[in-house]
């Protein structure tokens, strides 16, 4: 006799397959969301390092690739990814110019053409958990960043002192005159094409030369071309214009060459200039400046000659340098050497912002050379601060 199925057991054997169903939608369920959320949790911690590793490439422009690279790859293992493990990490750093316009990255291969740092990074070793019963036991997550400079153009005219004392040696070795040479060559390496630089030089006593034209000289006019600034500063010497340092008159031909440089191009919608003097000297004040100190301002104007000749020497320096940050200049004051620091020179310096120094004393030592070369390789640098642009 054939046995009958009731429909509820008919039923429940349904229920069976459609639970076992089910479950196993559960579990793929399951695996996609836990596999998921771990891999965005991957992405997210490789995207900051990939960030943190952009910028500081980016912060470590003009310092060679060496220097780029280990920067990129500290970054990257400060943040939990090994940069020299393959088995971990495939990472990629490319150097390149930066359009902030048409917002785009254009590969180069010199370093000195590029304005911007990509740093690519395939994370190959994220494990996966139920993704293996689908036959994913590994996952490899991308990350990419692009860091670039601000592009905010510049003007910086640099001051230094060629007095006879320049010829003095650094406690790191070296003359002092051909250090600042070389601190000075650095600034100009940092510079971009939207930046112009110039150059003047002091100190006091020139038998050649009218005694209204002995102090502080304009060398170089501002230039987008930076070759010429650059071949001036090598020429330098100490004892260029003779003894004695009129450190006023230094500030008073800074001016001079802001005041009689062309006119810049319009800027672009958005850009915002920033005038820079640099001053550099190693002595105190021991001259006056013989052209009239400006007591009401930046005015720019001389009367005609001839000149009261009895100036005070260290008011000459606070005068023309109250004159030069009236105008908006930022002033960095660079001393070299005890006798320099004086308080004189660190009050004609722009107050400091909390953000920035702009009195920089480089005192005798082992690392003074060093030091000088940090301090205008900065400047150079400036406020082009890295920041991310994809």
């Amino acid at each position: 006799m054939r046995r009958r199925v009731s429909k509820f057991a008919a039923r429940r054997g349904a229920v069976v397959v459609l639970a076992a169903f089910l479950l196993v939608l559960f579990m793929i369920f399951a695996a996609f969301s836990v596999d998921v959320g771990f891999l965005m949790l991957q992405r997210t911690r490789a995207q900051i390092a990939v960030d943190a590793a952009a910028l500081a490439g980016v912060d470590n422009l003009g310092l060679g690739q060496e220097a780029i690279d280990g920067a990129v790859d500290e970054y990257l293992n400060a943040n939990g990814f090994d940069a020299d493990s393959s088995e971990l990490i495939d990472r990629t750093i490319e150097l390149g110019e930066w359009d902030h316009e048409t917002r785009t990255f254009t590969s180069v291969a010199e370093e000195s053409e590029a304005n911007a740092v990509r740093v690519n990074v395939l994370h190959t070793g994220v494990d996966s958990f139920f993704g293996r019963f689908l036959g994913a036991s590994q996952y490899t997550v991308p990350a990419q960043a692009t860091a670039s400079r601000g592009e905010n153009p510049r003007d910086i005219v640099m001051v230094i002192d060629c007095s006879t004392s320049m010829g003095s040696h650094m406690g790191a070795g070296g003359r002092r005159i051909d250090n600042a040479k070389a601190a000075a060559q650095e600034l100009v390496n940092q510079l971009v094409e939207s930046d112009r630089v110039g150059l003047a030089v002091f100190s006091w006593r020139d038998p050649n030369r009218n005694r209204y034209e002995r102090t502080g000289i304009m060398e170089e006019l501002l230039d987008f071309d930076h070759d010429p600034t650059d071949t001036r500063i090598g020429e330098l010497d100490k004892g260029e214009y003779g003894s004695g340092t009129n450190i006023g008159g230094g500030l008073r031909a800074g001016l001079d060459v802001f005041l009689n440089s062309d006119e810049r191009p319009p800027l672009k919608p958005g850009e915002e200039l920033e005038q820079i003097l640099v001053l550099l000297t190693d002595g105190r004040v021991n001259k006056a400046e013989p052209y009239p100190t400006p007591d009401d301002g930046a005015t720019g104007t001389l009367p005609p000659p001839p000149y009261d000749a009895g100036f005070d020497k260290r008011e000459s320096v606070t005068q023309w340098a109250n004159s030069i940050k009236a105008r908006g200049i930022i002033l960095h004051v660079v001393t070299l050497g005890t006798n320099a620091h004086d308080e004189l020179m660190v009050d004609a310096a722009t107050p400091d912002d909390g953000d920035r120094t702009y009195y920089h004393h480089i005192a005798n030592g082992d690392d003074d050379v060093e030091q000088l070369l940090e301090v205008y390789r900065g400047i150079g640098a400036g406020d082009r601060r890295p920041h991310l642009v994809q």
